[in-house]
């Protein structure tokens, strides 16, 4: 067989002006395509209720993409956390035919979701051993048009590893029998069999390749703990692209896509080097890499799934590349403990983007918060707790979430900032972690409370909505600015905050803050200056309605609204609205190629059906946009067939 080895000398360092990121809409690339409220439930335990820990899967696999199945073969090493005669492993869809351990066969049943075996005997904590499982069949995938689970195309073969149509997400169950919940962290090795013509790629380091009667097995291994719904493999006959800077970082692209992939990834190297400077050095051995595939995009550990689309020759797409790099630190070494802290990992990747925005000056990351982070969640319309989220994969978890490390980074300082997230990592690397140990830590850097900020912004839901008034006085050869501060959102808690004001005058002005921490606040500072003009906020620190442009602005509807969906999507034919909270309102509604050229565009009266017309559209994915009750807005995948 052939396989293609090209070290990529042309993916040097960019010193490239900052790419037009204004007319890509990346909020809406964030979040799932038409998500409905009706999802696929697979069985899982809970991580209280899991009587042993795995320590390690090793993986036998053979792809035939002909017929769409899988073959294989799995060892579960593990040592049980109290007496156990029997363990449950989570398995959907494929048929195990066969269960031992180094003894002889074990006895075993397979229901639903669920493989339960029994043991050749009772094992307590400080034991150890392994069993094996082998089993075949089709492997599931959430659908057509959908995410997660185990694929086949026409030019590759590949696993998702998160299902967000699922609940719960984890798609280790898809592809190999394990306890599929993102708590229990274990090491890897897969060998994977594919014909001589195909290379595969999966988690950690390629360790060797063995030829035999026209089949290839690959071996890869994962040195270092990860959990579940990380693990993928990717097979296809992808052309490997080494970075001309860092030897272990590689690019896996199908064959007509190298000269793309040598612009789009130009970056990378640089990226790497930011994310390093700012945390700690990549911290999984092995190789880093970036695997094209059909969907995505993924962060498994060590290959990030990235779609297709994006690799088209430009660095337009460097925010998600970034975002995907971001989570090898947070969400893959320092992992949540369970899904309803998911902002831990979603809303830090979200916040690399603008920390890779900021590599192209201070006003670039203001720009890039503010546009592509702070405004797309305002305008959601999403009003739930950051932690313990009503969706999973919302604009709460991503944006607003990127908007609290963004608010903590002003509200203690950089120096703080960056030492308490070194901190938290420091204790959480290759582990779990939830929203009040990064309280802890950051109140173990910084000495002080800061259950002020959690409770309401991590806790708690929605955003201030500020009713502000300024006046001055001449007091002698001085100024006394008087400013006065209402909070007057009516849903959501009251949110304690230092606020900056700019005190403007005709040749000086002067930065003041105001820690609003009562109703009905207000504070008089002093200038030696005549005052012209007070800015709130001029730094665009927090998370409030004076982002977009109007402060004094009605609050959303009571209680919030939802996310919104379109039903079908995938589709043939029209697609309908579906946005609770809302009502009846009048809609405005337009629709983006991926170019982001305007080609459709409707008007919908006050009404409860809204049918989108899309009969003169050519099959594709596009950007809706929707827009009413003055300020929301809400955007959505579509997928037209």
């Amino acid at each position: 067989m052939t396989i293609w080895f090209l070290v990529a000398t042309s993916l040097l360092a960019s010193t490239a002006s900052e790419p037009d990121w204004a007319d890509i809409d990346f909020s809406a690339l964030r979040h799932p395509v038409g998500r409905t409220a009706s999802l696929s439930s697979l069985t899982e335990l809970e991580a209280d209720d899991h009587d042993y820990d795995v320590l390690h899967y090793d993986l036998e696999i053979e792809i035939f993409p002909e017929t769409e199945e899988l073959v294989g073969i799995t060892g579960v090493e593990l040592t049980p956390t109290t007496s156990i005669s029997q363990i449950r492993l989570d398995f959907v869809q494929m048929t195990v035919d066969q269960v031992w351990d180094s003894g002889g066969s074990l006895s075993f049943t397979q229901q639903a979701d669920s493989v339960f075996v029994d043991l050749d005997g009772t094992y307590g904590p400080g034991d150890t051993l392994e069993v094996f499982l082998s089993y075949s069949g089709t492997p599931w995938n959430e659908g057509p048009g959908k995410f997660g689970g185990f694929w086949f195309h026409p030019y590759v073969s590949y696993h998702m590893g998160v299902g967000v149509y699922t609940d719960p997400p984890s798609m280790g169950r898809c592809m190999f029998p394990c306890w599929d919940h993102l708590s229990d962290k274990a090491l890897f090795d897969f060998h994977i069999t594919v014909d001589d013509s195909v290379y595969v790629v999966a988690n950690g380091d390629l360790t060797g390749i063995d030829y035999s009667g026209g089949k290839a097995t690959y071996h890869w291994t994962v040195a270092e703990p990860m959990s579940t719904y990380l693990a993928a493999i990717a097979a296809s006959d992808y052309v490997d692209l080494v970075d001309s800077t860092y030897s272990w970082i590689h690019y896996y692209v199908y064959p007509w896509e190298v000269e793309d992939a040598l612009g789009s990834f130009v970056n990378v190297d640089l990226m790497m080097d930011t994310f390093e400077s700012l945390f700690v050095p990549y911290p999984w051995s092995g190789k880093f890499s970036y695997v094209e595939t059909p969907k995505g995009d993924m962060e498994h550990t060590g290959e990030v799934y990235h779609y297709q689309m994006f690799i088209n020759g430009s660095t337009n797409f460097d925010p998600i590349v970034a975002h995907e790099m971001g989570h090898m630190w947070w969400g893959n070494c320092v992992t949540e403990s369970d899904w309803p802290d998911v902002w831990l990992s979603e809303g830090f990747a979200t916040y690399c983007e603008a920390l890779w925005a900021e590599t192209y000056g201070a006003q670039s990351y203001e720009d890039y918060m503010v546009n592509q982070i702070m405004i797309p969640y305002l305008q959601s319309g999403e009003m739930f707790p950051l932690a313990d989220p009503e969706e999973l994969w919302g604009y709460t978890t991503y944006e607003k979430g990127a908007s609290v490390l963004h608010m903590l980074r002003h509200v203690i300082g950089d120096t703080d900032f960056f030492d308490s997230l070194l901190d938290y990592y420091n204790h959480h690397m290759f582990d779990l972690a939830t929203s009040l140990d990064l309280r802890d830590h950051i109140e173990n850097i910084t000495g002080e409370d800061i259950d002020w900020f959690f409770d309401t912004w991590v806790f708690d839901w929605g955003y201030p909505i500020y009713d502000i008034d300024y006046s001055w006085e001449q007091s002698g050869s001085d100024w006394d600015v008087t400013i006065s501060i209402d909070q007057i959102q009516t849903v959501g808690p009251f949110f304690e905050m230092p606020i900056d004001f700019q005190i403007q005058g005709a040749g000086e002005d002067t930065m003041v803050v105001m820690l609003n921490d009562v109703p009905s606040d207000v504070e008089t500072f002093t200038v030696p200056f005549e005052p012209l003009m007070v800015r709130f906020d001029p730094g665009n620190w927090i998370l409030s309605t004076a982002l977009l442009g109007i402060e004094d602005q009605p609050a959303p509807p009571p209680g919030g609204t939802g996310t919104m969906r379109l039903l079908p999507n995938p589709t043939t034919g029209p697609a309908s609205i579906s946005w609770p909270g809302i009502g009846d309102a009048e809609m405005d509604v337009r629709i983006f190629d991926l170019s982001g050229r305007l080609v459709h565009e409707q008007h919908f009266e006050a009404a409860a059906s809204r049918q989108v017309d899309l009969e003169r559209l050519p099959a594709g994915t596009y950007l809706l946009e929707a827009r009413c009750l003055t300020n929301l807005r809400q955007v959505a995948r579509l997928i037209v067939l």
